[in-house]
């Protein structure tokens, strides 16, 4: 008889899970969906910052959406487990639970703006395309994955589909621009790392808490930078509009987000959920369009065609499902 599972505890499933290739369509469909939502969602929080950037210092926006985000699902992870939050997570994962937390919610983030100070925004959207690759070789490497031509050339593709749309905008020069991209390739690989390295984590214990306590304990890290740079937490000058974009970042930039991307992370391959990352850049694009009535090209349209197309290379279904033993 199977075990039942609940929010609070999820059946751990072998590696051979992902490495037969062999999750039925609908079981890896909706996790790639999911991801694909997230991405979307990560993309207004980028046109969301742009209100709120102006006004507060990038740093300091960081802190309060992680740090409101992380309290909020820790709320809602308690509300479900009914007590039972503190027991939800083993005391033997924990170390590996806040190291794979600082990677994600704080060195990644401070990687990521580093490095768009030495180049401009559509040249490390480029850098940080390179993820899903990334995840992908990472994930072959460790066994936790095969490597297929389906993804590969998917993951290929939905990278070249960024360059095509933000490509005319990439361009920098100077002679510190190899820092830049050098940050922003190593943020891209942190990400790779937190990707495949959780999932098992997600499923032995409450997913929520787990996301709930890396990007509170993210968020703390982040403070004790501000502190040692004298970074201060001025809020009294935000406007209104700046209020709304930061609790947009907290709950649908944020909760809404955070939730989705680590689903997705708890329930198939790492490197399918990684590939939606190239969604990311063009989102932001289109969102800009609509709200901030920034200009749109030819080239958007035909890059977001390629990266539609990588995603459905990616997830491409390989071979009928495989029995996995509980």
């Amino acid at each position: 008889m199977q075990p039942p599972k609940s929010l609070s505890r999820v059946v751990p499933q072998p590696a051979s899970r992902y490495l037969s290739g062999g999750m039925d369509d609908q079981a890896h469909r909706l996790p790639a969906l999911a991801a694909c939502l997230a991405t979307v969602l990560g993309g207004s929080a980028v046109v969301a910052t742009r209100f709120a950037v102006a006004e507060i210092d990038p740093g300091a926006l960081a802190f309060l959406r992680h740090l409101g985000a992380g309290l909020l699902i820790l709320l809602l992870a308690a509300l479900i487990l009914r007590g039972r939050l503190l027991q939800s997570i083993a005391a033997a994962d924990l170390p590996a639970i806040l190291g794979l937390g600082a990677i994600q919610y704080a060195a990644f983030g401070w990687l990521f703006a580093a490095g768009l100070s030495y180049v401009p925004a559509a040249r490390g959207a480029l850098a940080i395309a390179t993820y899903p690759v990334q995840t992908l070789i990472l994930a072959a490497l460790l066994g936790r994955e095969r490597l297929t031509a389906a993804k590969v050339v998917g993951a290929l593709i939905a990278m070249a589909g960024v360059a095509v749309a933000l490509g005319d905008r990439a361009g920098a020069d100077g002679p510190d621009v190899w820092k830049g991209d050098a940050l922003l390739l190593g943020a891209a690989f942190l990400g790779s790392v937190y990707n495949v390295f959780s999932g098992p984590y997600f499923r032995r214990n409450s997913a929520l808490a787990v996301t709930g306590v890396q990007i509170v304990f993210g968020a703390l890290l982040i403070l004790l930078g501000l502190f040692c740079t004298g970074v201060p937490l001025q809020l009294g000058g935000l406007t209104s509009n700046s209020w709304l974009a930061l609790a947009w970042l907290i709950t649908i930039g944020g909760v809404a987000c955070f939730y989705l991307w680590i689903w997705a992370l708890e329930h198939t391959a790492p490197s399918r959920v990684s590939i939606a990352v190239t969604l990311n850049p063009i989102a932001a694009a289109l969102l800009g369009a609509l709200v901030l009535a920034e200009p749109l090209s030819g080239r958007l349209a035909v890059g977001l065609m390629a990266v539609v197309v990588g995603l459905a290379l990616a997830n491409w279904p390989t071979r009928a499902a495989v029995a996995v033993p509980r």
